[in-house]
């Protein structure tokens, strides 16, 4: 019996799970970066880089997060109950769109653009995923146009994987039962551990994913280094005191130091949510925030971003975020009220 086991059990469950971890890093392989980086490429676009990122699941969280840091919209949060608040959303008079940020607009809150109109969310989370989807399949046309990833993601491994794991749940649980039967505890004990690594196998399974090119391995290395000045300014910011030297500043603030990191740092948050460190991003957006507005001048600079983080915070993390939308008012009109419950069915 303990050979059997080993025969059909251990040796296929150590296989596929050595095929699930090789699935797993090739997934999510990235090149290194050549230094770090405190600013997206010159005409970048958030929606782009969350997909060559593959962070699929956070595009459409960061472009909205992107809007309300350029002050094209803003993000409101309008009251607190215990632990839930309502919150709404605007559109800052004067904002121009780009054409994705259009559609991940129009997307979230209808085609209407009447001046005052309240724009309402759409509850039907079903019906939404399905137009945000077509957002993120339509901007990766753009990219396989561009040359940097090849059309389609890559599934067949997936497949396969699942529907050897699935099978392979059965038949060692099937091993394990006839090996408890027979009092082979040897057996048993290799039958339930094969079990185990299939299980493992499948929970380390990827989704599929796509198929870059060498073109964009430039884009994906800057994108690193962005990712590894969130992380250490974050958690080591005595090593970033001057990161503003050299990086590109705003000609329109004070030259002040503090304020001006401050203001790189707020441009880099839909870019924290993509790399998931929009929550201690936000904290320290909010301490620093917190000690320039005791500072004379710098009001302009702060307007709309304490919601936005109060947002943030309030939801959990940015993938909530658009959950938690509930109606969008042309800037014409007035403040938005009564805005769905915070994550209200979730």
């Amino acid at each position: 019996m303990t050979g059997m086991v080993v025969t059909a059990a251990v040796i296929p469950a150590v296989i596929l799970l050595l095929c699930a971890v090789l699935a797993r890093w090739r997934s999510s392989r990235r090149p290194p970066s050549l230094g770090v980086w405190f600013a997206p490429l010159p005409g970048s676009s958030v929606l782009y880089d969350a997909l060559l990122w593959g962070q699929d699941r956070r595009a459409i969280s960061a472009v909205v997060v992107d809007l309300a840091v350029n002050r094209k919209i803003r993000l409101i949060a309008q009251e607190i109950k215990g632990k839930r608040s309502t919150m709404g959303a605007e559109i800052v008079d004067g904002a121009q769109f780009t054409a994705d940020e259009s559609a991940v607009l129009q997307a979230l809150f209808g085609p209407e653009n009447s001046p005052g109109r309240v724009r309402k969310f759409s509850k039907d989370r079903v019906a939404l995923a399905n137009r945000l989807e077509r957002i993120r399949d339509a901007a990766d046309g753009r990219l396989a146009d561009a040359g940097l990833i090849r059309r389609g993601k890559r599934r067949l491994p997936i497949v396969l994987l699942w529907f050897f794991g699935v099978g392979g749940v059965i038949a060692t649980a099937l091993l394990a039962i006839a090996a408890a039967v027979e009092e082979d505890d040897l057996a048993a004990a290799l039958a339930i551990g094969s079990l185990l690594a299939v299980v493992a196998a499948l929970a380390i399974t990827p989704t599929a994913w796509r198929r870059f090119l060498p073109a964009s391995d430039p884009l994906r290395a800057h994108l690193e280094g962005m990712r590894e000045y969130i992380a250490v300014a974050e958690r080591e910011p005595l090593r970033y005191l001057q990161s503003v030297q050299g990086a590109e500043l705003r000609a329109d603030v004070a030259s002040d130091a503090e304020l001006q990191r401050f203001l790189l740092n707020e441009r880099l948050l839909p870019y924290a949510v993509i790399f998931g460190e929009e929550k201690s991003w936000a904290r320290m957006l909010r301490l620093e925030g917190d000690a320039l507005s005791r500072s004379e001048g710098v009001i302009d600079a702060l307007a709309g971003i304490s919601d936005l983080l109060t947002i943030i915070e309030l939801t959990g993390g940015a993938i909530d975020l658009v959950l938690s939308l509930g109606e969008l008012s042309d800037g014409v009109g007035g403040l938005v009220e009564g805005i769905g419950g915070l994550l209200d069915g979730l």
